[in-house]
C-alpha cells in the first residue's frame, strides 16, 4: 500500500515539474513556438487510444512507440525512452506535422502521464528541388488521367461550333426577311452564334472535370466583355454608330453630303468609317461615331435646289427695268423651275451700285447649278448691256502724296500730239461675242447635266471591295 502511494505521489509530482518546464519554455520562446504553430498546414489523423495491456509497464511503452514510429518511415534514428510514464521522444522527422503527429501518439497510449518531444526537423537543404519534381509527376499522372476526358471536350467543342455555324445561318435567313440591314442581320447572327459557343465551351469545360473552369468562364464573360468595352471604347462606338447609320438611313451611297467641313459623295459605310469621294476626286474616310453626331447636310436628299447671284447696275439707271430683263432671261431658261417662281430682288445700296439678287429653282438631278449659274449670269449681263443699262464697279479712291504735275501745252505741241493708230473695223463687221454671250449654253460650260455619277464612276476602280457595304 505504502509502494503504490508513494509511486503516485512521485508520478504527480513528475507531472507537475513537466508542466512547469513546459510552461517555462513557452515563455522563453514564445515566438518560435508562434513559428512553428504557423508552419502546421493540416493536422494529421491519430487513433484516439493506443492499448498495450491493461497496466503497462515503462519498457511495453517505449517499445510499442518506437515500432510505431520506424512504422512509418517518417523519422531517423527514432529513440523512445519512458520513465515512470513519462515519454521521451528524440531523433529526426522529415516535417514539423510529423513530429507533432508523434507526440500526439505517445499522449494517447495507455499509461503515458506525460510527453517530452525532443524530436528535430530536418532541414531541408537550399536547393532541393524533390517538392517540384513530385509535383511534377503529380501534374503528369493527373494529366494522363484527364486526356480522356479533354478528347470528349474537344469533340464536344467541335459540335458546339458547328451547330452555331447553322444557328447563324439560320438566323441571318430568318432577320433578312424582315431587316433589310445587312449590318442589324449580321449582328444577330453573331449574337446567336456566340451564345451557342458559349454554352458548348461550358458543356465541354464540365465533361472534362473543369467544373470551376467552366463556372470562372461564364462569370468571366462579362468582366472580359467590360474590360474590353473600356479598352476599345472608340472601335465599339464606331461599330455602334454603324448599326444605327444603316438603320436610320440618313444618306444613300450616291448621295452627295458636307459634314465636318468635308464635303463629297458617298461610296461605301463599313463597321469603321464612311468613304466619301469629294467632287475634287479624292476619297475621305470619317468615323462613323462621327458622321452620326455630326451636323450632316444631304445635298440629294430633294431633287430642287435653290441657287443666287447678285448683280449690279448704275444708280441712274432704272431699277424696275433691270429687274424685269433679269427675270425674262430666268423664265424663257430651260433649267429654270417655273414653281417656285424666280425672283429678281434689290438687295442693297452699294457705293456706285444697286446690287439684285437673283434666286431661281433647278432640278439638280438633271442639271449642273454650277452651269446653269454660269449661263444665266452671262445672259443678264448681256440683256442688260443690249439695254444699256450701266454696270459700274465699285467707287475706288485714288491718293496722290506728291501731288499730281501739270503742265501747260502750247499751240505747236499740242498739234504735234496725234492720236494712237487703230485698224479700221469694218462698218458691216458683226459685233463679236454678242451672239454667243445670249446662248442657252457653251463649250465652256458644258452641256448642263449633271456630273455627280461621272464623278463618280472615275473612282470606282480605285475603292476597295474587300468590306462589306452596309447601305448598299
Amino acid at each position: 500500500m505504502l509502494n503504490r502511494t508513494t509511486r503516485h505521489l512521485f508520478l504527480a509530482f513528475a507531472f507537475v515539474t513537466t508542466i512547469q518546464c513546459h510552461l517555462s519554455l513557452a515563455q522563453d520562446t514564445g515566438s518560435d513556438a508562434a513559428i512553428l504553430d504557423a508552419q502546421v498546414d493540416q493536422k494529421i489523423e491519430t487513433p484516439d487510444k493506443v492499448e498495450v495491456d491493461p497496466i503497462a509497464f515503462d519498457e511495453d511503452i517505449s517499445t510499442r512507440l518506437r515500432n510505431i514510429f520506424l512504422a512509418t518511415g517518417w523519422f531517423e534514428a527514432a529513440e523512445v525512452k519512458t520513465d515512470e510514464g513519462v515519454v521521451f521522444l528524440s531523433g529526426i522527422a522529415d516535417t514539423e506535422n510529423h513530429r507533432e503527429w508523434a507526440e500526439r501518439v505517445a499522449q494517447r497510449t495507455s499509461d503515458v502521464v506525460a510527453v517530452v518531444n525532443q524530436i528535430d526537423v530536418k532541414s531541408r537543404p537550399v536547393w532541393d528541388i524533390e517538392p517540384a519534381i513530385v509535383q511534377l509527376r503529380q501534374l503528369g499522372r493527373d494529366f494522363v488521367q484527364l486526356l480522356p476526358l479533354l478528347a470528349v471536350g474537344m469533340f464536344v467543342i467541335t459540335l458546339a461550333y458547328l451547330i452555331a455555324k447553322l444557328a447563324a445561318r439560320i438566323a441571318r435567313r430568318l432577320t433578312a426577311r424582315r431587316l433589310d440591314s445587312q449590318l442589324l442581320q449580321q449582328v444577330i447572327a453573331s449574337v446567336v452564334a456566340v451564345l451557342v459557343m458559349l454554352v458548348g465551351v461550358y458543356i465541354a469545360l464540365k465533361v472534362s472535370g473543369l467544373s470551376r473552369l467552366a463556372v470562372t468562364v461564364l462569370g468571366g464573360t462579362g468582366l472580359v466583355g467590360l474590360a474590353l468595352g473600356f479598352a476599345f471604347r472608340d472601335i465599339a462606338e464606331n461599330y455602334l454608330a454603324s448599326v444605327l447609320i444603316s438603320l436610320n438611313r440618313p444618306f444613300n451611297v450616291g448621295d452627295l453630303i458636307e459634314l465636318e467641313g468635308q464635303k463629297g459623295f458617298v461610296r461605301r459605310v463599313t463597321t469603321r468609317g464612311t468613304l466619301l469621294l469629294t467632287v475634287d476626286g479624292n476619297h475621305i474616310q470619317i468615323p462613323n461615331s462621327t458622321v452620326y453626331k455630326a451636323i450632316l447636310t444631304n445635298y440629294s436628299s430633294s431633287p430642287r435646289v435653290r441657287r443666287e447671284f447678285v448683280m449690279g447696275i448704275g444708280y441712274d439707271d432704272s431699277v424696275t427695268e433691270a429687274q424685269q430683263i433679269v427675270h425674262q432671261v430666268l423664265v424663257e431658261h430651260d433649267a429654270v423651275l417655273d414653281d417656285p417662281a424666280p425672283l429678281v430682288l434689290v438687295d442693297s445700296l452699294g457705293a456706285s451700285t444697286v446690287n439684285l439678287v437673283t434666286r431661281f429653282w433647278l432640278d439638280a438631278e438633271r442639271f449642273d447649278a454650277a452651269s446653269v449659274c454660269s449661263v444665266l449670269m452671262r445672259q443678264a449681263k448681256t440683256a442688260l448691256s443690249d439695254a444699256e443699262i450701266s454696270m459700274p464697279d465699285e467707287a475706288r479712291e485714288v491718293v496722290f502724296p506728291d501731288g499730281v504735275p501739270v503742265a501747260m501745252l502750247t499751240d505747236e505741241a499740242a498739234a504735234n500730239v496725234s492720236a494712237p493708230k487703230r485698224d479700221p473695223i469694218p462698218s458691216e463687221a458683226p459685233s463679236p461675242g454678242k451672239d454667243s454671250d445670249k446662248a442657252a449654253s457653251s463649250n465652256a460650260e458644258g452641256d448642263l447635266a449633271n456630273k455627280d455619277v461621272t464623278i463618280q464612276d472615275h473612282a470606282k476602280d480605285a475603292e476597295s471591295t474587300e468590306e462589306a457595304n452596309l447601305i448598299s
